[in-house]
């Protein structure tokens, strides 16, 4: 009975839900995250000489921005990612998509999507 009860935990591994383990997320969300992050950066800082109606503008971005990540977020938990795993991850993101919002990139650090593609997501 003991030597039992020492196995069956090996064998429970296997069992573990593969979609946890390979932390597979649906390509919608993806590109929610990664436009999502992308407008949050272009809109994290307004100049002070920001015009009213350039910072209207800018509220739509962040906004939808928010919406989009909000969207995400729970889709990566649900795929098996986290809490840390999906805030390295976004690190990561947000360096990687900062280079190409900031143009400061290499020529292979392109745009995942463009910004016609985000904009669509959010009714723009």
């Amino acid at each position: 009975m003991l030597r039992f009860l020492v196995i069956a935990p090996l064998f429970a591994v296997p069992l573990l839900p593969v979609a946890a383990l390979a932390q597979e997320v649906p390509a919608e969300a993806q590109m929610d995250m990664w436009c999502g992050t992308a407008f949050e950066l272009m809109t994290r800082d307004a100049p002070a000489d920001a015009t009213p109606e350039k910072l209207a503008s800018a509220k739509v971005y962040a906004d939808g921005g928010a919406l989009l990540l909000q969207r995400a977020l729970p889709i990566y938990l649900e795929a098996g990612y986290t809490d840390d795993a999906l805030a390295d991850y976004r690190s990561d993101l947000e360096d990687s998509i900062g280079r190409v919002v900031n143009g400061t990139g290499r020529a292979s650090d392109g745009a995942a999507y463009s910004f016609q593609d985000c904009s669509a997501l959010i009714g723009q």
